[in-house]
């Protein structure tokens, strides 16, 4: 959601991230939690001229994710953070109030190598998903979309960023990654522009 009717800038999701990270680091009892960039924030670092998307996606391994994290920023003294109508968002300085989403570890096919622990993240080096973990991410999740219109989004999405990967060589999964796509893979091949054909031999499944 956002006070403006624009959708955020990336600058402006990356202020969010920074935003997030460095009032989290505040509490030692978050220290070793890793935390990484999903979603649509880390589809548009990689494709800048596909999607934009509103809010932030982090992958969190704090134990009740949730509402551990959400309860102690609205908390904090002069908090940038607020929750309306169950969304939580930042408000950024350009007036947007910007959603940010917590996705705990139960709820992801792995926890990626890009997962860092929030004590030790540097805002100059943001934790964004590779490229490769989003495929497989954006693949599994696919499989589990409730609706034709998200499960179409998804595949679209992991076509465009596997399209992506090629342009520059090979996709090359490792077991957990390949794993997470078989999950995922006959509804992308349905509901994406390509074969199951195209998707076997590129993933190498």
């Amino acid at each position: 959601m956002a006070t403006s009717t624009e959708l955020p800038t990336l600058k402006e999701l990356e202020d969010t991230v920074r935003a997030a990270i460095d009032a989290l680091k505040q509490y030692p009892e978050f220290g070793s939690a890793k935390l990484a960039i999903i979603g649509g924030t880390a589809l548009w670092k990689y494709i800048p001229s596909g999607r934009t998307t509103k809010d932030v996606d982090f992958l969190n391994t704090v134990s009740g994710a949730r509402q551990a994290v959400k309860a102690e920023l609205l908390q904090m003294l002069n908090s940038c953070f607020a929750e309306y109508a169950q969304l939580f968002v930042y408000k950024h300085l350009s007036g947007k109030s910007i959603q940010i989403d917590y996705t705990p570890e139960w709820q992801s096919a792995y926890v990626p190598e890009a997962a860092r622990p929030i004590s030790t993240i540097n805002s100059a080096d943001l934790p964004y998903i590779s490229a490769v973990d989003l495929l497989a991410f954006k693949i599994n999740t696919c499989g589990m979309r409730p609706t034709v219109s998200k499960k179409t989004q998804d595949a679209l999405n992991a076509m465009a960023i596997a399209e992506n990967i090629l342009a520059q060589g090979p996709i090359v999964l490792t077991n957990v990654q390949k794993e997470a796509a078989r999950a995922g893979i006959e509804d992308v091949a349905t509901w994406s522009k390509r074969h199951s054909t195209w998707w076997n031999q590129n993933l190498q499944l």
